[in-house]
Protein backbone atom coordinates (compact mmCIF):
# COMPACT_ATOMS: atom_id res chain seq x y z
CA UNK A 1 0.00 0.00 0.00
CA UNK A 2 2.93 2.16 0.48
CA UNK A 3 4.26 1.96 -2.91
CA UNK A 4 1.13 2.93 -4.37
CA UNK A 5 0.41 5.70 -2.29
CA UNK A 6 4.21 6.85 -3.46
CA UNK A 7 3.25 6.03 -6.61
CA UNK A 8 0.07 8.23 -6.70
CA UNK A 9 1.57 10.78 -4.78
CA UNK A 10 4.59 11.29 -7.58
CA UNK A 11 1.75 11.09 -10.51
CA UNK A 12 0.14 13.77 -8.51
CA UNK A 13 3.24 16.21 -8.63
CA UNK A 14 3.83 15.08 -12.34
CA UNK A 15 0.11 16.31 -13.03
CA UNK A 16 0.73 19.50 -11.23
CA UNK A 17 3.15 19.92 -13.06
CA UNK A 18 1.47 19.70 -16.00
CA UNK A 19 -1.00 22.68 -15.14
CA UNK A 20 -3.18 20.71 -13.58
CA UNK A 21 -3.58 17.74 -16.50
CA UNK A 22 -5.65 20.54 -18.25
CA UNK A 23 -5.74 21.56 -21.91
CA UNK A 24 -7.52 24.41 -24.07
CA UNK A 25 -10.01 21.94 -24.54
CA UNK A 26 -10.25 20.64 -21.09
CA UNK A 27 -12.31 21.77 -18.28
CA UNK A 28 -10.72 21.12 -14.97
CA UNK A 29 -14.07 18.81 -13.06
CA UNK A 30 -12.21 17.16 -10.13
CA UNK A 31 -11.34 14.05 -11.71
CA UNK A 32 -7.55 13.68 -11.95
CA UNK A 33 -7.34 15.22 -8.53
CA UNK A 34 -10.05 12.21 -6.98
CA UNK A 35 -7.86 9.95 -9.61
CA UNK A 36 -4.62 11.00 -8.06
CA UNK A 37 -5.99 10.27 -4.42
CA UNK A 38 -5.87 6.72 -5.36
CA UNK A 39 -9.56 5.77 -3.35
CA UNK A 40 -12.57 4.89 -5.19
CA UNK A 41 -14.57 7.92 -6.16
CA UNK A 42 -18.05 8.43 -8.39
CA UNK A 43 -19.06 10.89 -11.09
CA UNK A 44 -21.11 12.10 -8.75
CA UNK A 45 -18.86 12.75 -6.00
CA UNK A 46 -16.35 14.66 -7.64
CA UNK A 47 -18.52 16.86 -10.63
CA UNK A 48 -21.70 16.87 -8.07
CA UNK A 49 -25.02 15.55 -7.66
CA UNK A 50 -26.30 17.67 -11.10
CA UNK A 51 -23.85 14.82 -12.89
CA UNK A 52 -27.10 13.56 -14.58
CA UNK A 53 -24.93 11.44 -17.63
CA UNK A 54 -21.32 10.66 -17.61
CA UNK A 55 -19.61 8.96 -20.78
CA UNK A 56 -15.49 7.84 -21.72
CA UNK A 57 -13.68 9.78 -23.92
CA UNK A 58 -11.33 7.67 -25.60
CA UNK A 59 -8.46 8.14 -28.28
CA UNK A 60 -9.79 9.09 -32.24
CA UNK A 61 -12.91 10.21 -30.36
CA UNK A 62 -15.52 11.56 -33.24
CA UNK A 63 -16.33 15.26 -33.14
CA UNK A 64 -19.92 13.88 -34.33
CA UNK A 65 -19.73 10.97 -31.38
CA UNK A 66 -19.15 13.83 -28.80
CA UNK A 67 -21.83 16.02 -30.40
CA UNK A 68 -24.87 13.18 -30.59
CA UNK A 69 -24.36 12.50 -27.06
CA UNK A 70 -24.39 16.18 -26.14
CA UNK A 71 -21.06 17.66 -26.07
CA UNK A 72 -19.77 21.03 -28.21
CA UNK A 73 -17.62 19.67 -31.01
CA UNK A 74 -15.10 22.17 -30.26
CA UNK A 75 -14.00 20.21 -26.83
CA UNK A 76 -12.88 17.53 -28.50
CA UNK A 77 -9.49 17.22 -30.33
CA UNK A 78 -9.61 16.06 -34.27
CA UNK A 79 -6.57 14.72 -36.42
CA UNK A 80 -6.97 18.44 -37.68
CA UNK A 81 -6.29 20.67 -34.20
CA UNK A 82 -4.35 18.69 -32.29
CA UNK A 83 -3.52 14.83 -34.20
CA UNK A 84 -1.53 13.71 -31.35
CA UNK A 85 -3.82 14.91 -28.18
CA UNK A 86 -6.76 12.81 -30.69
CA UNK A 87 -4.63 9.75 -30.83
CA UNK A 88 -3.52 9.20 -26.88
CA UNK A 89 -5.63 11.72 -24.72
CA UNK A 90 -8.51 10.19 -23.00
CA UNK A 91 -11.38 11.73 -20.44
CA UNK A 92 -14.74 11.87 -18.88
CA UNK A 93 -17.65 13.95 -19.82
CA UNK A 94 -20.65 14.88 -17.69
CA UNK A 95 -24.32 16.42 -18.75
CA UNK A 96 -25.49 18.27 -16.04
CA UNK A 97 -28.80 18.42 -14.57
CA UNK A 98 -28.51 22.00 -14.52
CA UNK A 99 -28.01 25.08 -16.17
CA UNK A 100 -24.31 23.94 -16.34
CA UNK A 101 -22.58 23.42 -20.31
CA UNK A 102 -21.89 19.93 -20.65
CA UNK A 103 -18.08 19.48 -19.99
CA UNK A 104 -14.66 17.11 -20.42
CA UNK A 105 -12.14 16.48 -18.61
CA UNK A 106 -9.16 15.55 -20.66
CA UNK A 107 -6.24 13.17 -19.38
CA UNK A 108 -2.54 13.17 -20.27
CA UNK A 109 -1.82 9.21 -21.47
CA UNK A 110 1.25 9.31 -18.98
CA UNK A 111 -0.57 10.22 -16.25
CA UNK A 112 -4.21 9.05 -16.54
CA UNK A 113 -5.93 6.05 -18.50
CA UNK A 114 -9.69 7.02 -18.37
CA UNK A 115 -10.07 4.29 -21.05
CA UNK A 116 -8.65 0.90 -20.64
CA UNK A 117 -10.72 -1.91 -21.88
CA UNK A 118 -13.74 0.61 -22.95
CA UNK A 119 -14.63 2.98 -26.09
CA UNK A 120 -15.85 6.21 -26.82
CA UNK A 121 -19.53 7.19 -25.90
CA UNK A 122 -19.62 4.02 -23.01
CA UNK A 123 -21.47 5.61 -20.29
CA UNK A 124 -20.79 6.01 -16.16
CA UNK A 125 -22.94 5.68 -14.08
CA UNK A 126 -22.86 8.45 -11.98
CA UNK A 127 -23.00 6.67 -8.84
CA UNK A 128 -21.12 3.61 -9.59
CA UNK A 129 -17.71 3.29 -8.43
CA UNK A 130 -14.40 4.27 -10.45
CA UNK A 131 -11.46 2.57 -9.36
CA UNK A 132 -8.17 4.22 -9.85
CA UNK A 133 -5.16 1.50 -10.11
CA UNK A 134 -1.33 1.77 -10.71
CA UNK A 135 0.20 0.18 -13.71
CA UNK A 136 3.67 0.16 -15.53
CA UNK A 137 3.08 1.35 -19.05
CA UNK A 138 6.19 1.25 -21.55
CA UNK A 139 5.86 4.80 -23.63
CA UNK A 140 7.88 4.68 -27.27
CA UNK A 141 11.58 6.65 -26.36
CA UNK A 142 11.39 5.98 -22.86
CA UNK A 143 14.33 4.28 -20.81
CA UNK A 144 11.78 2.41 -18.92
CA UNK A 145 8.15 1.82 -18.11
CA UNK A 146 5.92 4.75 -16.14
CA UNK A 147 3.11 4.21 -13.53
CA UNK A 148 0.39 5.48 -15.25
CA UNK A 149 -3.46 5.60 -12.96
CA UNK A 150 -5.92 3.51 -14.65
CA UNK A 151 -9.69 4.12 -13.89
CA UNK A 152 -11.77 1.34 -13.96
CA UNK A 153 -15.48 1.53 -13.94
CA UNK A 154 -17.62 -0.76 -12.14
Amino acid sequence: MKARTTVLAGLTLSCVALAGCSTGKSTDLGFAAAAQEGAPFTVSQVAGEQAERAYLFCPYTDKAQAEALGFDPDDVYSINDNSQRWETWSGIGVIFSDDRTPAIEWFDPSIIDACPGATTGDPIDVHAPITPTVEPVEFAGDEGPTDVIKLVVE
